[in-house]
């Protein structure tokens, strides 16, 4: 899933971005809501991981059918195969390519002048070298932890909210889609960061509100679950598309993967979490509440993303932001920096 995203990131131009890294989203939304369906009708355990592993078979034929993403290959050094895969794309969009060539090595000997041996092979430890792109990096592996706990945590909370479980589940998944949907005009309106503080205080809020709720009252506790489950759906596409688009090229699908990977160190403890209602009821709703603030806290360290150019080089990464770093919470970027 991850790849696929900065596949898409790396090929669709930024008037698209928004639109498309939202639209990614929706296949996971519509899978969330089948998974009801599928449970309900195939309630042992092999079965239902068969039925849902199954479909994945046939990401092999991708091998063949998508192109290498020519961001990538570029920055490796590979100018032709980069000239290759612009080349068809042109042709079956019926565009010119007379020029794509000189434009890429044109392009390619302006950046080699400035870019450090370093930069066309960046690993994880890039992530954390530098003192801006150190911050930013953990600033944003916070929030997709806070994605992977919350997100994950209140479908499992949902479940235990009272009722019946496949019911909750599907309506709690169908509230996901809209919620995604509105991201994209969030996204396109207030950009990246705005709509990232946004949702996790939404998710916080209303997480927060159960804990003085009874746990008798189960249709307001689903509803006040539901609504947090739609600020996760918007907070999670905009992970992603925040993400892609403040790591540098070089190092772009290594910062997205290490951030999935925290995500799902939250995702993987959210079923405990849940659980901690045989403690307390109020305990799981105000951990899932308390991390989404404390994210959105975070997000007012990060530089805004929205109608910037992609960051290639480390040096590019490092230096994006920069400049409002020490302004820290006391404003929201305006998308200049």
């Amino acid at each position: 899933m991850v790849t696929s995203f900065v596949l898409v990131m790396e090929i669709i131009g930024p008037k698209w971005r928004e639109l498309f890294s939202v639209l990614y989203q929706i296949p996971f939304n519509l899978g969330h809501l089948t998974l009801a369906g599928f449970a309900y009708f195939l309630r042992e355990w092999r079965q239902l991981q068969f039925a849902l592993s199954i479909f994945s078979v046939l990401m092999v034929s991708y091998y063949w059918l998508v192109p290498e993403s020519p961001r990538y290959l570029f920055t490796s050094g590979n100018v032709d195969g980069a000239v290759t895969v612009l080349e068809t794309a042109a042709k079956r969009n019926k565009l010119p390519t007379e020029t794509i060539r000189t434009d890429i090595e044109l392009y390619a000997k302006e950046k080699s002048r400035n870019a450090s041996a370093s930069d066309s092979k960046g690993n994880v430890l890039d992530l954390f070298r530098t003192p801006n792109m150190r911050a930013k990096t953990l600033y944003m592996c916070f929030n997709w932890f806070v994605c992977g706990l919350a997100f994950f945590g209140v479908a499992q909370y949902v479940g235990h909210a009272g009722g019946d479980i496949y019911t909750n589940v599907a309506v709690s998944a169908a509230l996901e889609l809209p919620g995604t949907l509105l991201c994209i005009y969030l996204m396109k309106a207030y950009g990246r960061k705005k709509t990232l503080i946004f949702s996790n205080t939404l998710t916080g809020i209303s997480m927060l509100a159960i804990a003085f709720v009874p746990p008798s009252a189960s249709v307001l506790n689903v509803g006040l679950a539901s609504v947090g489950l739609v600020g996760m759906s918007i907070s999670f596409p905009t992970v992603y598309l925040y993400a892609g688009e403040l790591f540098p090229t070089v190092v772009r699908n290594v910062g997205i993967g290490t951030a999935s990977m925290i995500a799902r160190f939250g995702s993987m403890i959210a079923p405990f979490v849940a659980g901690f209602g045989s403690i307390a009821y109020w305990l799981p709703p105000c951990i899932f509440g308390a991390t989404p603030l404390l994210g959105a806290f975070f997000v007012f360290f990060l530089p805004e993303t929205q109608g910037h150019p992609l960051p290639e080089t480390l040096e590019d990464g490092e230096n994006f932001g920069k400049r409002h770093k020490a302004d820290g919470p006391a404003s929201v970027e305006n998308g200049k920096h």
